[in-house]
This record gives structure tokens, C-alpha cells and sequence, in this order.
């Protein structure tokens, strides 16, 4: 028996252990149980950032095909209307028609760059300068009477062909 009531070392030592082993036991199911609710926690957040961001994303990519469509409908609606009223008189829409089909800068003169496309089109001499053989060869090119004068009968016909091939 130990004197004056005490426990010897051993049984101290041992009943330590015991206490230690036990709080560690406690320690280390608190330990699991908070990590399960951190990792729900983690989840629950993870999704709703997860959601938040696709939201964010369906939102940005409407809008953006929304901006797009309107830029699309504004370049449509600033294309001029290059259809010819078939009236037998050219004038500067029927030279920047003309212009817009043959790839030529469009400003609505019939100068000598125009004039050589037209020619090359029509399968005349290409040298800038209008004349009664390039009347001729836009004639026949159209199919109506060769007398090489541009009157009423070429032009109209000049413009049916333009507005075909708009």
C-alpha cells in the first residue's frame, strides 16, 4: 500500500494514458465532424459561386449577341439601297450600282476607272474613254440593238442587268 494515500507512478502513468487516449479519441471525432461540415460548407459555397458565374455568363453572352445583332441591323440598314429604277437615265445611282457591282470605288462618277470596268465587263477595249465601241460592246453584251448610241433602250437595259446582279 502506498504511503500517505498515493498512487504509485504506474497507475498515474496509466490513468494519464487513459485520459489522454480518451481526449484525443473526443479531439479527433470533433476534428471529422467539423471537417464534414466545412466540406458541405465548401460545397454549398462551390455551387452557388458555381451558379452565380453561369448566371453571369448566360447574362454577359446575351448581351453580347444582343450588341451584336443591333451593330448587324445598323451596318444593314446603312447599306444603301443600290436597286435601280428602270428609267432609261443614267444618272449617279446608276454609276454607283454600277460601281458596287464591278468592285470600283463608289462615288457616282463615270470616270475613266469606272469606264474601264464597264468596258472589261463588256468586253471592250479597256482605256478610260467612253465612245461609241464601247456603247457597242455594252450592246451586245446586253442583248439589245447594236447602234452605238447610249440611249434610253442601253441604259434601261444597263440597269436590269445591274439590278440582276446586285
Amino acid at each position: 500500500m502506498p504511503l500517505f494515500g498515493k498512487k504509485p507512478a504506474a497507475q498515474v502513468a496509466a490513468n494519464v494514458t487513459e485520459a489522454v487516449a480518451e481526449k484525443v479519441k473526443e479531439t479527433t471525432a470533433e476534428v471529422k465532424e467539423t471537417t464534414a461540415e466545412v466540406k458541405e460548407t465548401v460545397q454549398v459555397n462551390a455551387t452557388a459561386l458555381k451558379a452565380k458565374a453561369e448566371a453571369k455568363i448566360a447574362a454577359a453572352k446575351a448581351k453580347a449577341e444582343a450588341e451584336a445583332k443591333a451593330v448587324s441591323e445598323a451596318v444593314e440598314e446603312a447599306k444603301p439601297d443600290y436597286k435601280l429604277t428602270v428609267d432609261g437615265v443614267w444618272g449617279p445611282l446608276t454609276t454607283k450600282t454600277t460601281q458596287h457591282i464591278l468592285g470600283v470605288e463608289e462615288d457616282g462618277i463615270l470616270g475613266p476607272i469606272t469606264t474601264k470596268a464597264i468596258q472589261a465587263k463588256v468586253g471592250a477595249t479597256a482605256d478610260g474613254e467612253w465612245g461609241p465601241l464601247t456603247t457597242k460592246a455594252m450592246q451586245t453584251f446586253l442583248g439589245v440593238t447594236v447602234d452605238g448610241i447610249k440611249g434610253p433602250e442601253t441604259i434601261k437595259a444597263w440597269q436590269t442587268w445591274c439590278n440582276n446582279n446586285l
